[in-house]
């Protein structure tokens, strides 16, 4: 890390980077107590090794040593302990959330807050896990320079950002010690920070609203609901809905029952559904459906459109992308709680009831399209997916394809008609109008394999592979 000394300045933190901050003007009597370092325990053991020796020697020029040396680290104590502690130290992450890859820094900032320049030599540490330790910051940290009053040194360096998590940076810790480094004081100066490492978001259209005429043309256009304002449409009665709705004529003529179904031209919120469960992946499969979730729900986000984004392991959090841009809004907070969600989570042990659990979930509140992002899926889940499409009027299901080979949990077809791998189209049962099917493969083909599929969402394909 390299220091750029400055004149003190006052300024504010941008809303999110500012680091927890613990001021060295009243920090823990015990944390101010000077103490030796390993240099100055070796003086004394070896003045007390030359007392000994002179001892038993009788040497006076031994004596003369061992003495000067148990007074030089009791100098040093002194000496440290009555220099006042007047730094202040700030540091922040920028940014303090950032996808795999990307570019992320620890600032750190030191100000000399007394009427006199510093003169003993100061040591600045920012622990961070050592198997996530960038190259160019050591475990010994770096120098702060002698400060005068009111000046600020200020240093920054780079954020581990190659592999998805949480990465806990500090606490901040300022050590001063006298020139000979027999002796210190460890100040702390900031707590720990977390930087959130999310996956790579990529660029990719949103999802449009279930309208044919939105799909094709890509403006906002209403959504079909069980109950809004206008007549849409009529379809086929399912297991839960309003009997109320039931249209007794088309029910005569048709022989079963047929629903009103309606379009609702205000409220539509798009839901994003990703399988966390660990049987549906294998391999790098759930680190690309993390990235295709992340990708899905930032461009409704960004978009401006309400969202619901839900996980089969019980995450639930609706947010509205317009209302983001509002000032004092709680929304930016709960995308953050979204992307810090993704960063962290891993796969769990549910079974074929977490993912019918979500679905029914979807069933009951059907206000917009549906994205799932799903794994290795069963034909049998697939048709259930499929079976939301006359409900919510689009279906998109983005499948992680497994890496070749056979599986290694049960369900579907292998290749070779044994139990491991999906069938082909024909094997999704229950085909609906209005259910996009768009395989993932490399993470890298995904964008032009989405936006494809979201341009031909208006030719109302029943299956797209």
């Amino acid at each position: 890390m390299t220091f750029r000394l400055s004149k003190a300045r006052s300024g504010r933190l941008s809303r999110g980077d500012r680091a927890s901050e613990v001021r060295s003007a009243a920090p823990a009597a015990a944390a101010l107590r000077p103490g030796l370092t390993r240099r100055g325990w070796g003086v004394v053991a070896a003045a007390g090794a030359l007392l000994g020796l002179a001892r038993l020697l009788a040497s006076v020029e031994l004596a003369g040593l061992g003495a000067a040396a148990g007074a030089a680290v009791a100098v040093a104590l002194f000496v440290v302990g009555r220099a006042p502690p007047t730094y202040r130290g700030e540091r922040w992450l920028a940014p303090s959330r950032v996808g795999v890859g990307a570019v992320a820094e620890a600032r750190l900032r030191f100000t000399n807050t007394g009427s006199r320049p510093t003169t003993a030599m100061a040591v600045a540490t920012d622990l961070i896990d050592p198997a996530l330790r960038p190259p160019g910051l050591t475990p010994g940290g770096c120098l702060v320079p002698p400060l005068g009053p009111g000046a600020m040194a200020e240093a920054r360096y780079d954020l581990p950002t190659g592999r998805r998590g949480a990465v806990t940076v500090g606490p901040l810790v300022l050590s001063v010690a006298d020139p000979f480094g027999l002796a210190e004081r460890r100040l702390p100066m900031a707590g720990p920070a977390r930087l959130a490492v999310h996956p790579r978001i990529h660029p990719i259209l949103a999802l449009p609203a279930s309208s044919t005429r939105e799909a094709r043309l890509g403006t906002a256009q209403p959504v079909r609901a069980p109950r809004g304002d206008d007549f849409f449409a009529l379809r086929e009665y399912e297991v839960g809905d309003d009997l109320r709705r039931v249209h007794w004529r088309s029910t005569a003529r048709a022989g079963d029952l047929m629903l009103r179904q309606d379009e609702r031209r205000v409220g539509e919120v798009a839901t994003v559904l990703l399988d966390t469960r660990g049987a549906a992946h294998r391999g790098d499969n759930f680190e690309r459906a993390l990235e295709v979730a992340a990708s899905v729900a930032a461009a409704l986000f960004e978009d401006g459109r309400r969202l619901r984004f839900l996980t089969t392991g019980g995450f639930d959090a609706e947010l509205d992308g317009a209302r983001a841009r509002a000032p004092g809004s709680h929304a930016d907070g709960r995308w953050a709680a979204v992307l810090e969600h993704l960063a962290v989570v891993t796969p769990d042990a549910g079974g074929p009831d977490r993912l019918a659990l979500a679905i029914q979930s979807i069933r009951h509140r059907p206000t917009g399209p549906l994205a799932a992002i799903v794994g290795d899926t069963p034909p049998a889940e697939l048709a259930a997916l499929a079976a939301l499409a006359p409900r919510l009027g689009l279906v998109v299901v983005a499948r992680c394809e497994p890496p070749p080979g056979p599986r290694a949990v049960g369900g579907g077809r292998r290749a070779d008609g044994g139990p491991g791998a999906p069938g082909p189209p024909d094997a999704v049962p229950g085909r609906h109008m209005g259910f996009v099917l768009v395989p993932v493969g490399p993470i890298e083909n995904f964008p032009e394999a989405w936006n494809e599929a979201v341009r031909s969402c208006g030719r109302r394909d029943p299956v797209r592979r």
